[in-house]
């Protein structure tokens, strides 16, 4: 194969202060380095842009080591194994891990191979290799643990879900309907939650940023009560949905994207109504699920060839136009997963 010249990749220039201005990063361009015995080329295909992404570009602590300044930045990517001088990657092969904001990466084969956020996978030729980085990706695999496993979903059961046009809410709505359940969402704009209707046939949808009382729209959509609550956002949403839980309702803490980059903190008003409506909130991370993927990987991929899931994506391209993705993030000015295209 040629060799490519250099490694183009974005580093940490300083943290968020306050909120995201879009000088946080810098493109830096190295020499590529000699690939010593026992090291891998990857070529990265695919860049997830995730909520995770502004936890890394601030200083509050984590579920991994922080960044520091002059570190590249952190995803998850697709990756394909472009030379391999390590016996158990051979070229070609395509990896799902958690590695660098660069277009190549040299790494050491046996650090990938005892890393338990890479996974290897044969991408199906009749599916598209961006279903991989959503639907059947990290964000596809959290949904499904969190709503089927964390949740403790049943059949006939009604569902809210916060963020429900987002990359995980998507999922989590399609995963519910599938289970007989009776979906609700709350998402931002007129458009999302028609698509969210008309695509994803939820029940029931709420804008909430063309609603005054968060709390009592929520009342008049699910009079009956929310049984289970797929939380996405926290914050000031949260608190507009505990009063509308039912006693003994689960809530499945997935993120609270509306506090991420924020110096200080929403505290949460109702939480007593945990105690007294008996509630169950737990959170929870994929990685203690990893175990798990090759199983839920293979329904999935076999529900979204049988039409029982769509693929939704909102694709950036170039590596250079990823940081556009965090400023989308945060205004929610997208459809579905984000994700950048880098090499194909």
């Amino acid at each position: 194969m040629n060799m490519p010249a250099q490694i183009n990749s974005w580093v940490i220039d300083h943290y968020i202060k306050d909120k995201l201005d879009g000088s946080e990063l810098r493109w830096v361009s190295r020499p590529m380095p000699a690939i010593e015995s026992g090291q891998v080329l990857i070529k990265s295909c695919l860049l997830s842009i995730d909520a995770s992404n502004l936890l890394w570009l601030s200083e509050k602590e984590d579920y991994l080591p922080q960044l520091q300044i002059g570190d590249i930045m952190r995803g998850n990517i697709i990756a394909r194994i472009e030379y391999s001088s390590h016996p158990s990657f051979a070229e070609g092969e395509y990896i799902l891990s958690l590695q660098g904001w660069a277009d190549y990466m040299v790494i050491d084969g046996d650090a990938l191979l005892n890393n338990k956020l890479t996974v290897k996978f044969k991408p199906h030729p009749n599916l598209p290799l961006d279903a991989y980085i959503g639907t059947l990706g990290i964000t596809g695999w959290s949904a499904y643990i969190g709503m089927m496993e964390i949740g403790r979903l049943k059949a006939g059961e009604r569902v809210l879900i916060s963020g429900a046009a987002g990359a995980t809410g998507i999922m989590a709505a399609q995963i519910a309907k599938a289970a007989g359940a009776k979906v609700y969402g709350l998402a931002g704009g007129a458009d999302k939650c028609r698509f969210l209707k008309e695509i994803i046939k939820l029940d029931g949808t709420i804008d909430y940023k063309a609603t005054e009382n968060l709390q009592g729209a929520i009342f008049q959509l699910m009079p009956e009560g929310v049984q289970v609550f797929f939380d996405n956002v926290g914050g000031e949403t949260l608190d507009a949905v505990l009063p509308n839980m039912c006693i003994n309702g689960r809530i499945v803490a997935s993120g609270s994207v509306s506090q991420y980059g924020k110096s200080e903190q929403y505290g949460i008003k109702k939480l007593p109504l945990i105690t007294s409506k008996r509630l169950r909130m737990e959170g929870f991370l994929i990685l203690d699920h990893l175990h798990e993927i090759n199983e839920v990987l293979a329904v999935m991929e076999k529900w979204l060839l049988e039409g029982k899931l769509i693929n939704k994506n909102h694709i950036l391209y170039g590596l250079e136009n990823a940081p556009d993705g965090l400023a989308k993030l945060i205004s929610g000015g997208n459809i579905g997963k984000l994700a950048v295209y880098i090499n194909s």
